[in-house]
């Protein structure tokens, strides 16, 4: 139990320390989340008005409801701060580590000296050092996933624990837009594989009487995610990212038949169409099958797991030669498979570990991008933290070689740790959208001493920063749109709120841009000669460099 306490210690620094300024600012996502949760204790609904949704209504899309609404609590003990917003996620990643201790105990029956392995190869993984600290949803799908299957392994069931594990289950529909294509496969595999235990734990009674409670909970809980994503346009957001409407796909598959009747020796003349095997060979359905499949091949290459990870520096830490796990956890990761596969004991256990590890990807191979993104490929975390934990299991079968590997994987984590800490806030700064909360705070506290305060953001908008540190009346933005705008000159046009102007995305160059009146001007660095503008006041990257300038003109 020793280790476990260490490792939970461990788990919580990593979680905790620096939350408020590591990662260095508040990306969109998290800004919405927190305001949405705001509108949701001032009024009951999200910022567009929808009462208690289970989806709330975002600018870009319709985002799975139950991260902001277990966020409520902390805005309303600490305020509206990025401690409040990323809170829920900091107690999330801490209580799963008792569930994977239980189900190390109960689902791969590890002996209570090695059971800590799981918890802290989970809790000290590359993959949820970010995604543990940041106001992501996703996180919550494994916990709740996790809990109600860890309830399954209840020596002597009862009605409240079936009831409990069936609310789990449903609850997780309620987490993230991945769980509605994957708990569903988890369920079947969980029935095929542990009949005889479901059978037991839902019906210890002489009938089948058992099953109603839990049956009517999991109804209840699941329907208003199942109606919603049926009745609103909540598929919307899938729609934007699926490789079946990638708008490339008709263009690709004309060049690749264009380019295969050439080199078959076909003249080239005008309005040439391909012949019958080029249609045969590339066509909607070989390009859409080589792009999941790719994805799929993509999710379990070294590359994503072991050597270099997501590319996006918000799913990972980015540090050199370190996947979505440490380089040294493929050696026990072999060694997991080779006991799944090798092994008698606990074969249901193993072929259902397998199968999990085997149709993990099946929701995100479906994106465009999904065989490297993180959170959608999350329902793969759990059994690899498994089967790398059975890995280290089977080492300490070999004392010294478990410790000199328990050496180098605690180097591992003190340099993730230490990048994470140091390099990873100057690398991260533009993809947390450093410097904008601050400058939207500036902005509010100067619209008394000028004719105007514009807002310019670049390719990014600065609306929800402003909502966010302005903490505006959500009753009243409820009732707001659609939301004023107004165009001051050529190119420079936004949302108006008062004399507060917050510009669309877009490219200007201020040091051409003249404006009648007496304006402040808040502009990313990024824009084309913002260098060159004499500042008032300027809005810093953690290394120091400028992220936002304020200027008058």
């Amino acid at each position: 139990m020793r280790p476990f306490i260490v490792v939970l210690l461990l788990t919580f620094f990593l979680r905790i320390f620096q939350i408020s300024s590591t990662p260095s600012g508040l990306y969109w996502d998290e800004l919405d989340t927190g305001y949405q949760a705001y509108s949701l204790l001032l009024t009951g609904r999200d910022y567009f008005g929808n009462l208690f949704p289970a989806h709330l209504q975002s600018f870009a899309d319709y985002r799975s409801g139950l991260y902001m609404y277990l966020t409520v609590p902390w805005v309303k003990i600490f305020g509206l701060s990025p401690f409040s917003v990323r809170l829920t996620a900091v107690f999330s990643s801490i209580l799963i580590l008792f569930i994977l201790y239980y189900l190390a105990r109960k689902f791969l029956k590890l002996p209570a000296n090695i059971a800590w392995v799981v918890p802290a190869v989970w809790g000290l993984s590359p993959w949820v050092l970010v995604q543990g600290r940041i106001a992501a949803e996703s996180m919550l799908m494994p916990l709740f996933l996790l809990t109600g299957f860890a309830l399954l392994f209840i020596t002597r069931p009862s009605t409240v624990s079936r009831c409990l594990s069936a609310l789990f289950f449903a609850v997780t529909f309620w987490t993230y837009g991945t769980a509605k294509v994957f708990v569903p496969v988890f369920l079947i595999l969980t029935a095929w594989f542990f009949w005889p235990k479901l059978v037991h734990f839902f019906t210890s009674k002489p009938d089948w009487r058992s099953l109603i409670p839990p049956l009517i909970i999991f109804s209840l809980v699941a329907f208003p995610v199942v109606k919603e994503t049926l009745t609103r346009n909540i598929s919307m957001r899938f729609s934007e990212l699926s490789v079946f409407t990638d708008p490339v796909t008709v263009s690709e598959i004309n060049f690749r038949r264009l380019e295969s009747a050439l080199g078959g020796g076909t003249i080239r003349t005008v309005g040439m169409q391909p012949g019958l095997m080029e249609k045969l060979v590339y066509n909607k359905f070989t390009y859409w099958s080589e792009k999941v499949i790719g994805n799929y091949l993509k999710a379990f290459s070294t590359d994503f797991l072991f050597t270099a990870g997501d590319p996006q520096l918000r799913h990972h830490i980015g540090l050199v030669n370190t996947g979505q796990f440490y380089p040294v956890e493929l050696v026990v990761f072999l060694l997991g498979l080779s006991v799944l596969f090798t092994s008698r004991h606990n074969r249901r256990t193993k072929l259902f570990l397998i199968a999990w590890l085997v149709l993990s990807p099946i929701a995100a191979v479906l994106t465009r991008d999904g065989g490297n993104h993180a959170p959608r490929l999350l329902p793969l975390l759990p059994p690899m933290v498994f089967i790398i934990s059975l890995g280290i299991a089977e080492l300490f079968k070999h004392r010294p070689v478990a410790y000199l590997y328990l050496a180098v994987y605690g180097l591992c984590v003190f340099l993730a740790g230490f990048h994470f800490f140091t390099t990873y806030r100057t690398k991260s700064a533009a993809f947390f959208n450093t410097g904008f909360t601050p400058a939207a705070a500036y902005a509010q506290s100067q619209v008394n001493n000028f004719d105007r305060v514009i807002l310019d953001g670049h390719n990014e908008s600065l609306l929800m920063a402003y909502l966010f540190t302005s903490k505006f009346d959500p009753a009243v933005f409820q009732t707001s749109f659609p939301l004023p705008s107004e165009t001051l000159t050529t190119g420079v046009e936004g949302y108006k709120f008062n004399n507060l102007y917050i510009l669309y995305p877009g490219t200007r160059d201020w040091a051409k841009i003249n404006l009648d009146k007496h304006n402040l001007i808040i502009t990313a660095s990024t824009q084309p000669n913002s260098g060159s503008l004499k500042a008032l006041t300027s809005f810093l990257n953690p290394d120091g460099s400028t992220a936002l300038v304020a200027t008058v003109k």
